[in-house]
C-alpha cells in the first residue's frame, strides 16, 4: 500500500520536505537580527519562499509579515496585499481590528476567505489608487514593527515594476523603509532581471539599498543524500546516478527536481529500484498533467518564434547568434532571431542569464524535443 507522497512541490515546504541549507538560513537570520534588508534573487522554484519559512521558525521572538505581491496590478492591489498579511498576523483580534481602524482613511471592509477562514482586508479601489495611499499602510506596518520583533517578507517583489506608477511607488517604499533601521525587510524576486534593475540600477530609488543574497542550485553533497533518502521513504530505491540524471535534467531547480521525483514516486511501484526508464515514464506523466498548458503557451507564437523556442530546445542556448543555430532554427536573420528571443523572455518561457537562454520550464523544453517539432 502507498504512503504519503515523499515530495512536494509548487508550495511552502518545511520539515522532512525541505533540504536544509544551513549557510543560507544563517546567513539570513542574521540579517533579521540586525535589522539588515535583504535582496533574495533566484530562479523560478529555487526554493527562496521554502527558505524564508524555514530562517523564521529558528527566529525566536520574530513575527514575520509576510505579503505575495505575484500578480499585482494596480496600487489597491499592493495595499490589499500588505493589509490582509497584517490582518492575518496575529490569531486573536488585535491585528485585524487594528489594521481596520489604522486603515479607515481607505474605507476597508474585512471579509473571511472561505478557504481558509483568514481574514481578507479591502481597501476602497477609489481612495487606494493614489501612490500616496500606500503610505498609510506601510505607518501600519511601521506601528506594528515599533511594538514588536518582526521583519517584512515582500515576495515576488519585481511585480511591482508593473505598476503604471512603478518610479513612485518605488520611491515611496524606500522613503518609509530607510526609517525602520531595526527592521529587516526582505525582497524575493524570481525574475532576475527585474530584481537587478530595481536594486543595481543608479536611477532607481532602491539603488543600493539591500545586500544581495544569491538563492542558487542545492550543492549536490546536500541534495543527493536528502533524495535517496525522500525515496527510501516512499520505499523506492534510487542509487546517486539516478539521482544525478534527474538533476541534470532539471538543470538542479529545486521545485523542478521535487516535482520529477513526485512523478517517478507516483508512476512507480513500492519496493522498486529506480532506472533511467523510470524517468521517462514519469515525464509521460508530466506530459499528461501540463501538456494543454504547454499547448496553449506555443500556440500564441509566430512561426519563427516557434521556430527559435524549439531550436533552444534542441541545441542549448548558449550560442544562439552563431551561424549554427540560425540554420538549426531556420530563422532568416539575426534581426528575427533578436525579435523571437525578446518575445520569448517577455512570454516568460525563456530567461538570460550570463550570456546563456535557459528555459524557465524545463519540461516544457522535454516536452517540444518529444512531439518532434
Amino acid at each position: 500500500m502507498r504512503g504519503m507522497k515523499p515530495f512536494k512541490y509548487g508550495c511552502v515546504v518545511g520539515s522532512d520536505f525541505f533540504c536544509a541549507r544551513p549557510l543560507l538560513q544563517s546567513r539570513l537570520t542574521e540579517y533579521v537580527k540586525d535589522g539588515q534588508n535583504v535582496v533574495l534573487v533566484g530562479e523560478r522554484r529555487m526554493g527562496k519562499t521554502s527558505l524564508v519559512f524555514a530562517a523564521h521558525k529558528t527566529l525566536r521572538g520574530y513575527r514575520m509579515l509576510y505579503v505575495d505581491l505575484l500578480n499585482i496590478r494596480t496600487v489597491s492591489d499592493f495595499c490589499n496585499r500588505v493589509a490582509t498579511a497584517a490582518a492575518q498576523m496575529g490569531k486573536k483580534e488585535s491585528f485585524g481590528s487594528r489594521a481596520m481602524r489604522f486603515l479607515s482613511r481607505l474605507r476597508p471592509t474585512l471579509s473571511i476567505d472561505p478557504d481558509n477562514g483568514m481574514p481578507v482586508v479591502s481597501v476602497d479601489a477609489r481612495t487606494a489608487e493614489d501612490p500616496r495611499s500606500m503610505a498609510d499602510v506601510i505607518s501600519l506596518v511601521e506601528r506594528f514593527a515599533r511594538e514588536e520583533k518582526m521583519f517584512v517578507v515582500f515576495d515576488e517583489f519585481q511585480e511591482v515594476k508593473k505598476l503604471e506608477a512603478c518610479d513612485q511607488v518605488l520611491a515611496l517604499l524606500r522613503s518609509r523603509i530607510q526609517l525602520l533601521q531595526d527592521t529587516c525587510f526582505v525582497f524575493s524576486g524570481s525574475v532576475r532581471s527585474d530584481m537587478v534593475a530595481i536594486f543595481t540600477d543608479p536611477s532607481s530609488a532602491f539603488y543600493k539599498s539591500a545586500l544581495t543574497l544569491e538563492v542558487a542550485n542545492i550543492p549536490d553533497e546536500d541534495f543527493i543524500p536528502f533524495l535517496i533518502r525522500r525515496f527510501a521513504s516512499g520505499n523506492r530505491v534510487a542509487d546517486r546516478p539516478f539521482v544525478e540524471r534527474i538533476l541534470e535534467f532539471t538543470n538542479r531547480t529545486t521545485g523542478d527536481v521535487q516535482q520529477l521525483c513526485a512523478a517517478v514516486w507516483s508512476t512507480t511501484e513500492d519496493g522498486r529500484r529506480l532506472s533511467e526508464k523510470d524517468i521517462a515514464d514519469a515525464l509521460q506523466d508530466v506530459f499528461a498533467a501540463e501538456g494543454g498548458q504547454f499547448e496553449f503557451q506555443t500556440a500564441k507564437l509566430t512561426r519563427y518564434q516557434m521556430k527559435t523556442l524549439v531550436a533552444l530546445a534542441k541545441w542549448g542556448g548558449e550560442k544562439v547568434y552563431s551561424a549554427d543555430f540560425l540554420q538549426h532554427a531556420e530563422v532568416p536573420s539575426t534581426a528575427t532571431l533578436t525579435k523571437a528571443l525578446k518575445r520569448l523572455v517577455d512570454d516568460r518561457l525563456i530567461y538570460c542569464y550570463q550570456k546563456r537562454y535557459a528555459f524557465f520550464n524545463p519540461f516544457l523544453r522535454a516536452w517540444l524535443v518529444s512531439r518532434g517539432f
